[in-house]
């Protein structure tokens, strides 16, 4: 909520005051000297007269919600087409090809707030190639390992993983903290949706209703190469299986499992463990995950996105 204070003028006059379209007025607030006065619909003036003096207080409570503005297009083909808004702040969808959702998910709710916990969760995992850097990332929903992108791309995006533990785990200050636990990896852009062993033992990602639980499931461990900060992702179902890159790394290389390894194979070692980095994306405070009909969506504020892929207008199906 906003709160906005103004001091006495010192005369009779009448004071103006406009209650914003993106609020909403059956919760807005809107007080003289403490007593409550009655709010118009948004959109219109609040007027307020009276014979002003010093310390009188005016106080407003503006609450902030989500609302959608249709495109302004005539054509009835666009007639579904709708930015979504939450407050003064236009949404941007981190998509690049889909924008269709729906507004009657399952649960009732077609936009929920995304936790501040869920930033603490947030990893990137890297490998070292002698001068090069590479990261995994999700590609065309494949994981790959993928050169180190430059921040605010949607190239870091698709570096960037949430670790959603399976015991529930609350807030930690960063993934570290969740090395030896069990978790599901989220790609960031695609909430939902689930990184987990395809057929021919690569890494896909798939919704998360369609998902092998038990090919979904990898406990973080320490790296096994023994270096500090290094981790690998072992597959919990079955022993000895491993996330694990090629000794020979290159941009568009498919990540894969590898299982019953020779641990004491000094380039399995290597090619099994990754640099856990700080996070490349992060969720804006104001970032909501909203429902799609094939994909759900991370929205976010347009001025929090730099050179990322985003779609503002989106096909509302109710």
């Amino acid at each position: 909520m906003d709160l906005i204070f103004l001091q006495g003028m010192g005369k009779e006059s009448t004071l103006n005051l406009r209650i914003p379209v993106w609020t909403n007025s059956q919760s807005a607030k809107v007080s003289l000297n403490g007593q409550s006065l009655k709010v118009p619909a948004s959109g219109n003036f609040l007027s307020i007269k009276q014979n002003w003096k010093a310390g009188d207080q005016v106080t407003m409570e503006l609450p902030l919600s989500i609302r959608t503005e249709a495109i302004k297009d005539d054509r009835p083909e666009y007639s579904s087409l709708q930015a979504i808004l939450y407050g003064p702040y236009l949404l941007a969808g981190l998509t690049s090809r889909d924008w269709s959702i729906t507004t009657h998910a399952k649960d009732g709710k077609w936009i929920s707030s995304i936790p501040e916990t869920h930033n603490s969760h947030l990893v990137t995992l890297s490998q070292q190639s002698g001068n090069i850097s590479y990261v995994l990332s999700n590609n065309n929903q494949t994981i790959t390992m993928e050169v180190s992108p430059a921040p605010g791309t949607q190239a870091a995006v698709a570096a960037t993983f949430r670790l959603v533990t399976a015991d529930s785990k609350g807030k930690v200050t960063g993934p570290e903290e969740l090395i030896g636990s069990v978790v599901k990896i989220e790609p960031f852009d695609f909430p939902g949706m689930l990184v987990t062993q395809a057929t021919d033992s690569s890494l896909a990602v798939q919704g998360s209703s369609s998902t092998d639980q038990e090919a979904s499931s990898f406990r973080l461990v320490a790296g096994v190469d023994g270096k500090p900060g290094s981790v690998s992702l072992k597959l919990e179902s079955k022993k000895g299986c491993f996330v694990y890159s090629d000794e020979t790394l290159e941009a568009g290389m498919k990540l894969r499992l590898r299982c019953d390894s020779d641990a004491s194979d000094d380039k399995f070692k290597q090619a099994a463990s990754f640099r856990l980095r700080k996070e490349m994306s992060r969720y804006n405070p104001m970032s909501f995950v909203m429902s799609g009909t094939q994909r759900n969506f991370v929205l976010s504020p347009l001025f929090s996105l730099r050179d990322e892929t985003y779609n503002v207008y989106f096909s509302v199906q109710t």
